[in-house]
């Protein structure tokens, strides 16, 4: 019965520890977690965008112009955020290859269309420029 009540206890403090290595576990995890967020808050606002692409659609929305391009790699950008004026041209650009400009620009950041007084700040296309590859001085 000693036996049996000694493994009882055994357990019990292999159960005690168990749940303490997790406590530290996490508490260490979450550490590093504070440690590393404002690198992956860094990485989520500095999405790479391209600085030559092919314009795939454009499309006018209630905050900005939303624009669909595909770089030199084949890869898919799809509502990529640029100004109004840049889809007031749109015969000019549409499937065309394209040099990019962007700019962190204040943006409406209100529930409907109608202007609230509040603003974000989004990284918008603010020129484009049909790509010449003979002139390397293209937004000189």
């Amino acid at each position: 019965m000693n036996l049996k009540r000694t493994l009882m206890k055994g357990e019990k403090m292999f159960f005690h520890l168990s749940v303490l290595g997790l406590s530290v576990s996490l508490f260490a995890a979450s550490g590093l977690g504070f440690f590393a967020s404002p690198i992956a808050a860094q990485t989520r606002n500095s999405v790479k965008h391209p600085k030559v692409a092919t314009v795939e659609s454009m499309v006018n929305g209630d905050l900005m112009c939303y624009v669909t391009l595909v770089d030199e790699n084949g890869i898919r950008y799809q509502d990529v955020g640029a100004t109004f004026e840049i889809c007031e041209n749109e015969n000019t650009f549409l499937f065309k290859k394209v040099f990019l400009v962007y700019r962190q620009v204040p943006v409406n950041d209100c529930q409907s269309a109608e202007p609230c007084g509040k603003t974000r700040q989004e990284t918008l296309i603010i020129q484009m420029k049909v790509a010449d590859f003979g002139n390397p001085h293209a937004f000189s």
